[in-house]
């Protein structure tokens, strides 16, 4: 397969570390639409910038994913799609279900504290939760997917390469999100590593966008049904 010569290594590497600060900031931005919640003119400033910063992510990441893309999907028809999408799915489970009791039983923390800070966030005010719950299941499966899959794995890799992709993937996107024990760092290192592992397999990132959305969608529920 025909790809396109990719930049100096060092470029690849200031263009990832980019994005991966890129995707912390719409969080950020969350926090200043909880405090001028009340004030219209500056509320209006901080949707606008929130919606051009995760809108800029993707597209960005988007074209750098079709611009260097080195694994091609594989033919899938509807039922081979959803067979790797639910079995990641019930991979995902089975490994959070298993690091989770591990979390508890040897740190006694019943969740991660990225997860607390989301809760904080999503009780904090209405509008802020209705932006959260549609970037949670929507914007940041696609941004993190793209990023941490599709821009990171074809930008450093081989076309033979196969378990070093899935590694790297894994560790980045486990320093994506706020962890305090060893376990839970484990926890977001397994949840990349299966997203790179079914990437790696198809070469479709449509499959782990889905599987990422859903399980996101899961996750908030749970989040919502603890802090109503």
């Amino acid at each position: 397969m025909a790809t396109r010569q990719r930049p100096i290594w060092i470029v690849r590497v200031l263009i990832t570390a980019l994005l991966a600060f890129l995707i912390q900031v719409p969080p950020v931005i969350l926090l200043f639409v909880r405090k001028f919640a009340d004030v219209p003119g500056p509320l209006a400033i901080c949707l606008i910038l929130y919606a051009v910063v995760f809108g800029g992510i993707i597209w960005w990441a988007w074209r750098l994913f079709r611009k260097y893309r080195r694994w091609e999907p594989r033919q899938q028809n509807l039922w081979q799609h959803l067979v790797w999408i639910v079995g990641g799915w019930f991979a995902v489970i089975f490994g959070e279900q298993i690091l989770n009791m591990l979390n508890y039983l040897l740190y006694h923390q019943t969740e991660t504290a990225n997860n607390q800070m989301l809760g904080r966030l999503l009780s904090s005010n209405h509008l802020v939760l209705i932006i959260m719950s549609f970037a949670a299941v929507v914007l940041n499966p696609i941004a993190e997917e793209l990023i941490f899959r599709g821009v990171l794995m074809n930008f450093f890799f081989k076309n033979e390469s196969f378990w070093l992709p899935i590694i790297l993937s894994g560790l980045l996107f486990t320093l994506e999100h706020s962890s305090t024990t060893l376990i839970s760092y484990l926890i977001y290192f397994y949840l990349g590593a299966v997203f790179a592992f079914i990437y790696r397999k198809t070469g479709n990132i449509s499959n782990t966008i889905i599987l990422h959305a859903f399980n996101n969608l899961v996750a908030l529920a749970a989040l919502l049904q603890v802090i109503h």
